[in-house]
């Protein structure tokens, strides 16, 4: 097979993506979300799923793996919060994808023939930690629905399901409605990687194609984004070398991965994290070393961290705890898991912030 040049020059130049080029894994959340389709077609209610985590874990390819291989009969539609506000304007947003997108006869029979058999409708919100109160269409797919089978999908951050269920009318929501999604498995990662390989038409021996995987798979660190970075490293190295594995330098690779990691990682301090990244990394440690279940045991902690690093006698800290933390939830940095205890998602990134801002890398509990 013929090193495929043009498309592993492609995946290096490739920005943030929203979808996985080379899917892989995930099986829970696909059995989940195929649950919502099955129990759909027996109620009137739209049935409601969630997956929420940390940025870079997967949501939204996910969510684009899992509208590229529905069936014909189950009928993606993006909603945003405007189309959310009211009925009208959610059966608007549903009524003007239908016309655009080609989506074949069931579409047709749908719109043309109210008696014609009913597809399953997939709402889906990317961000959906945004929600706000004025999102009465959500009430009425919950309380009355669509005449039609219905499935809201929504990705978000870590916070997405609190945010949703404190919308008027939704909070009896289900309990089982929320996958948090954390890291893949190394298998997993691997399998990912290989798909690649294949794709690009890499030439090497089995021992050079397990080694390029394995290291791959390393700097993955079982985070999507992550591994994503790492595979663009090796399709750098693979430009360089011509599709030979043989010429690789796994150095430059594990050197790349990790830049591209702890620039990710920067990113994710933004405002106020940005101003005080050392109170960000004493708060990220303490939360491993003790179990903090509620948001003002996380604002406690924090304040705790403030005097002991006697940024309350700064004249320039003007930071409330409170804003200080939920900004470290909003940016990821900080995640609340199924249990509703608090933790860094991320462990290479609690590394880092060890690293770089001295904080000491505690012994972590498990991260989901």
């Amino acid at each position: 097979m013929t090193f495929n040049r043009d498309f592993a020059t492609r995946i290096v130049n490739l920005g943030d993506r929203d979808v996985a080029l080379f899917f892989a894994g995930r099986g829970t959340e696909i059995a989940w979300f195929d649950s919502a389709l099955r129990e759909s077609s027996g109620k009137r209610q739209a049935v409601f799923r969630i997956f929420q985590g940390a940025p870079g874990c997967g949501k939204t390819s996910l969510a684009a793996h899992l509208r590229a291989n529905r069936t014909t009969d189950v009928l993606f539609v993006p909603v945003g919060k405007g189309d959310l506000k009211s009925r009208d304007a959610l059966f608007a947003r549903v009524a003007a994808w239908l016309k655009i997108k080609p989506i074949g006869d069931a579409a047709a029979d749908f719109v043309a023939d109210v008696t014609a058999p009913k597809p399953t409708l997939v709402l889906h919100m990317d961000e959906a930690q945004l929600l706000d109160q004025e999102q009465d269409a959500l009430v009425h797919l919950h309380t009355d629905g669509l005449d039609l089978p219905t499935v809201c999908l929504f990705t978000g951050l870590s916070h997405t399901e609190s945010r949703i269920r404190a919308l008027g009318g939704l909070s009896r929501l289900a309990k089982n409605v929320t996958t948090n999604m954390g890291r893949m498995a190394d298998a997993e990662c691997a399998e990912s990687t290989v798909l690649m390989l294949d794709r690009l038409g890499v030439e090497g021996a089995d021992t050079e194609r397990q080694k390029a995987v394995a290291a791959v798979v390393e700097e993955a660190h079982g985070w999507p984004q992550h591994l994503f970075c790492a595979q663009q490293a090796l399709c750098r190295e693979l430009v360089r070398t011509d599709g030979s594995l043989q010429g690789v330098d796994l150095d430059t690779l594990r050197a790349d991965s990790q830049a591209d990691r702890h620039a990710y990682y920067q990113g994710r301090l933004e405002g106020e994290l940005a101003r005080w990244p050392r109170l960000a990394a004493a708060v990220a440690a303490q939360v491993m070393r003790q179990e903090v279940d509620t948001e003002p045991e996380l604002t406690k902690l924090c304040r705790r961290e403030v005097r002991r690093l006697k940024l309350d006698e700064d004249r320039d800290f003007d930071v409330e705890p409170v804003d200080f933390v939920r900004q470290m939830v909003e940016k990821g940095v900080l995640s609340p898991t199924g249990e509703r205890r608090y933790v860094v998602p991320i462990p290479s990134m609690l590394t880092w912030l060890g690293d770089k801002y001295g904080a000491r890398t505690p012994q972590a509990h498990p991260t989901f």
